[in-house]
């Protein structure tokens, strides 16, 4: 599986082992797509580019993704909530997203609403095993959640292998889900309020 990392953002930042594909240059949007559900809000108000971070804002619900697709690989992602963040703040990271641009599109998103990192979500495809919750397939956490505090870095490896994918959230294994119905397709930042 090559290593992808998409965003290297912790303080010290953190370095890419070599032959990864680094998927944010930490400059700018370049190799991402904006798709916003109100198409009249400004895609530059609620997503920036400052030192190397990659900021959200504001409530429209809308994600980034890659304009590449990918199949068996290693995702990095790092994130924080700022300090004093909501205790509902929400996003997740998309995988295997195929089809067209919708909120939300097809594909598997592995969870960061704060306090449940590690769920993963299916939106159009198939979880098997997992509970059906307001109509989407959910796999839960395996484990308490393993997320710093609201201001503190954490870290997402994710594992896409074949129909396989495996996610742990700052060292802790927290979810596994096989037979996944997609295998391959783009990476999304997902934006959820």
């Amino acid at each position: 599986a090559a290593p992808l990392f998409a965003l290297a953002a912790a303080a010290p930042p953190s370095v890419p082992p070599p032959g990864s594909a680094v998927l944010f240059n930490g400059r700018d949007l370049a190799g991402w797509t904006v798709f916003l559900q109100d198409p009249a809000v400004a895609p530059g108000a609620i997503w920036s580019v400052s030192d190397g971070v990659l900021s959200l804002a504001g409530r429209p619900n809308g994600y980034l993704r890659t304009e590449r697709t990918f199949s068996d690989y290693h995702l990095h992602v790092e994130w924080r909530w700022p300090a004093g963040a909501s205790p509902r703040s929400n996003s997740g990271v998309f995988v295997h997203v195929q089809g067209p641009d919708a909120i939300w599109p097809a594909g598997v998103e592995c969870q960061l609403q704060a306090g449940n990192a590690g769920q993963l979500v299916g939106t159009g495809v198939a979880l098997p095993g997992a509970p059906i919750v307001n109509r989407k397939p959910r796999a839960p956490r395996l484990a308490a959640s393993s997320e710093r505090p609201a201001g503190e870095w954490n870290a997402y490896d994710i594992y896409c292998r074949g129909d396989t994918i495996e996610v742990l959230v700052n060292g802790v294994r927290q979810n596994r889900v096989a037979n996944v119905s997609g295998v391959a397709g783009a990476i999304g930042l997902q934006m959820e309020g």
